[in-house]
């Protein structure tokens, strides 16, 4: 009798845990042993361990049940659709299979020029099964909100607040909330590609990321946002320490994998740092909204169980969620101003501003937007929810956000730069109103979905790539001038020490510049010595 082992395939859901158990250092042979599989196959799995990763990640909910990584027969369509399903889900909109396969037929004629494709049930299927797409609801209209389901969470959350067990304060209690962001996007619509040279008369491209601020409810710990962005590694991230946690996804979505390794890795570690801190239990309570890309409550637990999440009914974000309550609408405008500041700072026109901005940039002028939201306002966007007394917390005042510049003066200087607009328009810009600019049109759509991927990895300008190195010296020299100008236009005195701490570092790097080169001086002095007397004995 034979003792061949029966062939098996496994599935993503297997390979991403064989994948992580290999992280954490579990044995090839025990792990084949387990699995059913060859030595080999666990060998390749660690092989092909990004490409399986970065696959998952582009999925809504995951692997499921899904075991090889094989594309549709049209790719591109494929990927538009994909791309138009994620957009209306993040918009809460209910969509039937129905709908999906007349979308599809509509996609293949825009990215092919064909008329041959038809979207039977067994595609249609297939395309769920390759996406990971888990519900389709029947309905072809966006609901409404569910303001019946609001009383009854209110009261299910204030008892899973009070349960024994948990027994949580304020502080204990987080939400989150994730928000699409076009970085380039200004008042009427302006965009700038950063292909045109390359592509032109092509539409121009919306840079876009997703960002998600979370924070306790009494605004006393704001983890540092998360940024979804569609590169891996940015060009412009080089050298730099970023003050966001940044991850990507080839089209910046917030997917099951991408939130559950926030989760786990970012969110459970500070949490637990931030009630030692504090002298607090290690207890929280995570509260989030129904968004297709989050994992389940079962999936978001840290592993003793104390930290854990809660979701909102579903319909019920605008009405219940404390982070849309104006938090991410503050995010939005202070970061709004300081692209106009950039704009309005720089050298030549608008177009050339926009082009010398880089994600870097975003993401410093995002973290600076955050921290300059108040506790006040973090503290009063849970009242909808949750009316619990919070004791008033004094400003600290470490960020200015300098958010008080007449309208009137940014359209002057709007207009000089070549971008003229109204008070009206730029009113609405600030204040969000243009919905639109969260939703993309199905030709841009189609244009993002028959990208190349290799695309992805050069998100920045060419004049971005080049380092700009500033000597010691000379940043001495700015740091005494900006200093100088500080103390004379009364700025806040924690602002002027950051910039005297910095002046000081540049100072002590100037002297470890100066050491080194007095070392390699002296070592190159007695190199050429001992050459020379060597030559002269070899010449005797």
């Amino acid at each position: 009798m034979s003792n061949k082992r029966k062939h098996k395939t496994l599935d993503l859901n297997d390979k991403m845990e064989i994948l992580e158990r290999l992280d954490s250092g579990q044995n090839m042979c025990k792990l084949a042993k387990e699995y059913g599989v060859g030595r080999a196959t666990i060998h390749d799995l660690k092989k092909k361990r990004q490409t399986i990763v970065d696959h998952v990640k582009t999925m809504e909910s995951g692997p499921g049940k899904r075991k090889t990584l094989k594309v549709g027969d049209c790719p591109k369509m494929e990927n538009a659709l994909y791309l138009w399903f994620i957009q209306r889900r993040s918009k809460h909109t209910p969509i039937s299979g129905e709908i999906l396969k007349a979308k599809a037929i509509k996609f293949y004629k825009k990215s092919t020029q064909k008329d041959d494709f038809r979207a039977s049930d067994g595609w249609l299927d297939k395309f769920k099964k390759r996406f990971g797409i888990r519900l389709l609801t029947i309905s072809g209209e966006k609901l409404s909100s569910n303001e019946s389901a609001v009383q009854p969470f209110i009261e299910h959350f204030k008892n899973k607040v009070e349960e024994e067990e948990l027994g949580l304060l304020p502080d204990q209690i987080y939400n989150a909330d994730e928000s699409g962001l076009f970085w380039r996007l200004l008042p009427n619509k302006t965009f700038v590609s950063t292909e045109e040279a390359s592509a032109p008369g092509r539409k121009v491209s919306k840079d876009r990321i997703i960002f998600m601020p979370c924070s306790n409810a009494t605004g006393t710990h704001k983890l540092d946002l998360l940024v979804i962005g569609k590169a891996k590694n940015p060009i412009a991230f080089k050298y730099i320490c970023l003050p966001v946690c940044y991850k990507n996804q080839i089209k910046s979505w917030v997917t099951r994998e991408v939130f559950s390794e926030w989760f786990h890795k970012d969110f459970v570690p500070e949490v637990k740092k931030f009630m030692k801190r504090s002298n607090l239990p290690i207890k929280a309570l995570l509260v989030l909204d129904n968004a297709p890309g989050h994992p389940n409550e079962q999936e978001l637990k840290s592993s003793d169980g104390n930290i854990q999440a809660i979701f909102l009914p579903p319909n019920c974000t605008p009405l219940l969620q404390p982070m849309d309550q104006n938090v991410i609408q503050k995010i939005k405008s202070l970061y709004k101003n300081k692209l106009l500041i950039h704009i309005i700072s720089q050298d030549g026109d608008v177009t050339q501003s926009l082009k010398g901005l880089n994600l870097k940039d975003v993401v410093f002028s995002l973290t600076h937007a955050w921290k300059s939201v108040s506790l006040n306002l973090i503290q009063s966007s849970w009242k909808k929810l949750w009316s619990n007394d919070v004791s008033e917390i004094e400003e600290t005042n470490e960020w200015d956000t300098g958010d008080n510049v007449p309208i009137a003066d940014w359209v002057q200087n709007l207009s000089e730069k070549g971008l003229g607009t109204s008070e009206e328009n730029l009113n609405s810009w600030f204040e969000g109103i243009e919905e639109t600019e969260e939703i993309m049109t199905d030709e841009e759509i189609v244009c993002e979905a028959v990208q190349e991927e290799s695309s992805l990895e050069i998100l920045e300008p060419p004049t971005t790539t080049t380092a700009v190195k500033v000597k010691p010296d000379d940043a001495l020299i700015y740091f005494n001038t900006c200093i100088t100008w500080a103390e004379e236009n009364g700025i806040y005195a924690k602002n002027i020490i950051i910039l005297c701490n910095m002046r000081e570092k540049v100072f002590k790097q100037g002297l470890q510049v100066a050491q080194l080169r007095i070392i390699s001086n002296l070592v190159n002095y007695i190199c050429t010595y001992m050459l020379k007397h060597y030559i002269h004995l070899f010449s005797l």
